[in-house]
């Protein structure tokens, strides 16, 4: 079955999986823009849904990929199902006030990718950075089940009412606070990482010294880009300039110069992550940047300085 086939299987066929008390459901189709890929959302609701009702979705994309890797149609169905089933019957999330200060008292910072993003950014508040885009996030809430949160469009923006100047300054803020940027050695994420299989902390001998950076929720890491001073802080404490790769929109690699590669190696290194080990939603950037000693800047890595927000 080829995904059209399968998506108009879906569709005709879904409300009849859900549980018996739904059946009176209908379901809305919506082309739903994430960073870095399109989707099928399909959401679920009464014909006539009450004032701010929080329709469980599921994609389409999402639930094709699991049919590619099982082959068994009704095995798929009944799962999502059953997840719609528990999210319609269960407590429905509360929807934030689209107000200026709801808004602004939550608002982070997050870095995307312009390829591939472009008709995303057009409908968000924006500003460059480098070869990518800060756009805005509301934080919802931060659980044991991670961060809830939601990308500032531009008729959010403009219902509330609030410009992207005050949406910048207020997340430049917030983020630092809310997601205070952490750097830890290599070896110690891989052992938290790991199960039950021991990573020595001792390096071996010319080993490079490889650190991560992001963050305690390890959500939107890569904001750190955005703020020198912790990397002028990296920088002081190893004596040396730095080589920043940039692992996913979550968290960042970084190098010694000294103890870098080329960056022709570098940016292939960055490649193969991106195109073989990195969901397509968590990709930010092909390129490699630096840090100079004393600079407090970002730049591309062995390239002209570029100037740089904030």
């Amino acid at each position: 079955m080829n995904y059209e086939q399968f998506k108009k299987k879906v569709l005709d066929e879904f409300i009849g999986y859900l549980d018996p008390e739904f059946s009176g459901y209908v379901l809305r189709v919506n082309e739903v823009r994430k960073v870095n890929e399109k989707l099928t959302g399909v959401c679920v609701a009464p014909e006539d849904p009450p004032v701010a009702f929080a329709a469980p979705t599921f994609y389409i994309e999402t639930m094709y990929k699991e049919y590619q890797n099982c082959g068994n149609f009704p095995v798929v169905m009944t799962n999502t199902a059953r997840v719609i089933s528990d999210a319609l019957r269960g407590d429905k999330p509360t929807v934030p006030a689209f107000t200026a200060r709801s808004l602004l008292d939550n608002v982070v910072l997050e870095l995307i990718g312009v390829a591939g993003n472009e008709d995303l950014i057009r409908g968000l508040p924006h500003r460059d950075f480098l070869d990518m885009v800060i756009i805005y996030r509301r934080i919802v809430s931060f659980d044991e089940h991670g961060v809830m949160s939601f990308i500032i469009d531009n008729y959010i923006a403009d219902h509330a009412n609030i410009t992207e100047e005050q949406l910048f300054k207020k997340a430049y803020a917030n983020t630092k606070s809310l997601l205070t940027p952490i750097c830890r050695d290599m070896r110690s994420v891989l052992n938290d990482l790991s199960d039950n299989v021991h990573v020595p902390q001792k390096r071996l001998k010319d080993e490079p010294e490889i650190m991560v950076l992001t963050n305690d929720h390890r959500y939107l890491g890569a904001t750190a880009l955005l703020y020198p001073e912790v990397f002028e802080e990296i920088a002081e404490d190893t004596d040396s300039d730095l080589v920043i790769l940039p692992s996913s929109v979550h968290d960042l690699i970084v190098l010694t110069d000294a103890e870098a590669l080329d960056r022709e190696s570098l940016c292939a290194m960055v490649d193969d992550v991106n195109r073989n080990h990195m969901s397509q939603s968590q990709i930010l950037s092909y390129n490699v940047y630096g840090y100079k000693k004393g600079d407090m800047k970002i730049s591309y890595y062995d390239r002209l300085v570029q100037e740089v927000a904030g």
